[in-house]
């Protein structure tokens, strides 16, 4: 594992350029040169030199960044800002720890009892009725309407889970499904839907009692939870699988992580698992998955990219192919839409107000499509599409392409009987 003085050259060799400034979202929400990779380059170089201390200021100027790799892109010197920032980070939680926010958010995904008390408590709010109580006082109250209509759109479960019959032959692959703490615990409908897809197109589903994935750790800062984490996941998959699979884009693209962070022991089984990984998006359109005939979902869709999707994982064509597909769909491409939603996992609560005008700025290209679903393949994602939207009043519901392609099969279902 780096430590933050390894990519002191690269930290050095930045040319200033400030091509990260036309690309960053959180400069363009804010202005300030310590929020693009530039300005934090130059706090990192005083860092190394002795210049500046890692206090809880320099903690602050760090938590400025989405870890979107906008600026990666675009940088003539290909350094990679997240990855530093990530290590300095892991610099400054070493000196200061992290704020209580932080701290709260990280304890808790790392706790299976809390975990399962949450799922308990969202479980009984949906079926009691209580949904629609706090729908009824959030109209009546008018600060509350925004945050309640996020908070219910986050948790509805569109798609229930109902066993299919295989259309194909049973295939022989050996599949293991990592679905995430939003899909385990907050809302299965994601999840729901990949059972469904996978089963009716004759696939084996194996989803072991999985832990966090990890990145809420790593971004953090905080490695020695990130490898406990990365270890129990190891431990519970065998070697000889042909596939991972995922669907939240943050933990599929958190698996190219886990050799640099285990111990000895793990890295070769970690590697062979990171290179079986696979994004449910990418397995399907790589697969002739089955399309049901006199059966369409009728509407205009239009598709954010993940930037955990799209550049950590080169999977961005693959959404798209998919919803092309599903007969009924008009698919419409929004401007900017590989441009970051201003969620990133807990940005989105150290940084509320930044996050919302980034979240902003992506609704209103949303809006100027006229789709009537917004389709991503992030459940991080659904919350900043959501955030952005509420602040227009709008309510649009926001699915990822396998719940779309599990809505067609159960429509063929019932069209059956």
């Amino acid at each position: 594992m780096k430590k933050l003085e390894d990519y002191s050259e690269d930290i050095y060799k930045c040319t200033k350029c400030g091509l990260c400034q036309s690309v960053c979202p959180v400069f363009e929400a804010t202005g300030l040169e310590s929020a693009v990779s530039r300005g934090k380059f130059t706090l990192l170089n005083g860092i190394l030199t002795d210049k500046i201390k890692m206090g809880k200021n320099m903690s602050r100027y760090l938590d400025l960044c989405l870890g979107c790799r906008a600026c990666f892109e675009f940088c003539p010197s290909s350094i990679n800002a997240e990855e530093i920032i990530i290590q300095a980070r892991h610099h400054s939680f070493n000196i200061n720890g992290i704020s209580f926010v932080k701290r709260f958010i990280i304890s808790n995904l790392n706790s299976r009892l809390n975990l399962n008390l949450l799922k308990l408590a969202l479980s009984i709010y949906r079926k009691s009725g209580l949904i629609n109580t706090a729908n009824f006082i959030a109209e009546k109250i008018s600060f509350l309407k925004q945050p309640v209509c996020v908070f219910n759109s986050q948790i509805k479960e569109t798609i229930r889970y109902k066993k299919q019959k295989p259309v194909k032959s049973d295939s022989k692959l050996k599949i293991v499904y990592f679905p995430g703490c939003i899909n385990n615990y907050i809302n299965p409908s994601v999840k729901n839907s990949v059972k469904i897809v996978l089963e009716k197109n004759g696939f084996e589903v194996n989803i072991p009692d999985f832990v966090c994935c990890g990145m809420p750790a790593r971004s953090a800062g905080d490695f020695k939870t990130f490898k406990k984490q990365a270890e129990k996941n190891l431990d519970l998959i065998d070697d000889n699988i042909d596939f991972l699979l995922t669907d939240c884009a943050s933990c599929g693209s958190i698996w190219e992580h886990y050799a640099e962070i285990v111990d000895d022991k793990y890295k070769e089984k970690a590697r062979n698992l990171t290179a079986k990984a696979v994004n449910i998006n990418k397995f399907l359109a790589e697969i002739d998955f089955y399309i049901p005939e006199n059966t369409e979902i009728t509407a205009t869709v239009t598709y954010h990219d993940p930037c955990h999707l799209k550049r950590f994982q080169n999977v961005y064509t693959e959404p798209r192919e998919i919803l092309k597909k599903i007969p009924g769909i008009n698919f419409v491409e929004m401007n900017e839409a590989d441009k970051c939603c201003g969620v990133s996992g807990t940005f989105c609560v150290v940084n509320p107000d930044i996050s919302k005008a980034i979240s902003v700025k992506k609704a209103e290209n949303i809006l100027d499509t006229n789709a009537q679903i917004v389709s991503t393949g992030c459940p991080s994602c659904k919350i900043g599409l959501s955030n952005g939207l509420a602040i227009f009043n709008k309510i649009m519901p926001i699915y990822q392409p396998v719940e779309l392609l599990a809505m067609l099969y159960l429509k063929e279902n019932n069209n059956k009987r």
